[in-house]
């Protein structure tokens, strides 16, 4: 067990750089970088900010940022780890955020149980007999020796009109590293895609429908939708997008 306040503040006075300096090369805001060296961890918005900030200050100031995050896991046990960004506390959620939970619980049982009892009143209904309007069936003889074969035309199928156009991003990251969170649609569902991209290197998406994004250092991130042109992400600290086909928009 290792003081990591003590660690990233060394780090910083032996490159001689002032918080101010810190700030403009990362983006990170003052307060946020003395909170870190003080270990005051409770004054920023939830743990992903903390892990994400934590990972780019020790990437810039050439610490092993795995090192960092792991020391800072193994005191946070008891907070959630995966919590988005805007999170609970320490504390845990909320009392509105758990009495929500609680109504889209009930909700959702309601719903199942409507369901079965409708599924039940189908599978119980008595099944028709339709009568048949063959001639022989009515007493009438067919004039035709041999009947007549029966063609049966298939509708075609249409395609729907709401289809979503699937969405190939590339993100790629310049002058420094960036957090970023993705929140990709496939064929089995929702997938959520959490990466922390160098100077440097960069990274692709797939995805059937939007994708929500959320980035620690938009200013060192840009974008490539569908091959298009590259394009670098408007803010300068953490924000969410919603990235389509069409173009990149903030939430």
């Amino acid at each position: 067990m290792f003081e990591i306040g003590t660690t990233l503040r060394e780090a910083r006075v032996r490159r001689k750089l002032t918080l101010q300096q810190v700030e403009d090369d990362t983006k990170i805001r003052v307060k946020y970088i003395q909170a870190m060296e003080n270990e005051d961890f409770e004054v920023m918005p939830g743990s992903t900010y903390v892990k994400g900030f934590l990972r780019t200050y020790a990437v810039y100031l050439g610490l092993d940022a795995d090192v960092i995050i792991d020391e800072y896991r193994s005191r946070a046990m008891p907070r959630e780890d995966h919590e988005p960004f805007g999170g609970s506390s320490a504390l845990g959620r909320p009392p509105h955020h758990r009495r929500r939970n609680n109504l889209l619980f009930v909700a959702i049982v309601a719903l199942l149980i409507i369901a079965v009892l409708y599924i039940l009143s189908i599978g119980s209904r008595p099944t028709t007999t339709t009568p048949s309007t063959r001639p022989g069936a009515l007493g009438i003889k067919s004039s035709s020796p041999h009947p007549s074969a029966s063609h049966t035309v298939k509708p075609k199928p249409t395609a729907s009109a709401t289809a979503k156009k699937a969405i190939v991003l590339v993100l790629s990251a310049k002058g420094g590293a960036s957090w970023l969170q993705a929140t990709v649609t496939t064929a089995s569902g929702t997938k959520v895609q959490t990466a922390t991209l160098a100077d440097g290197q960069s990274m692709t998406l797939s995805s059937t429908g939007p994708i929500d994004l959320r980035v620690a250092n938009p200013p060192y991130l840009s974008v490539r939708i569908n091959g298009g042109a590259l394009k670098q992400l408007p803010g300068v600290g953490p924000t969410q997008y919603r990235i389509s086909s069409t173009g990149v928009r903030g939430l």
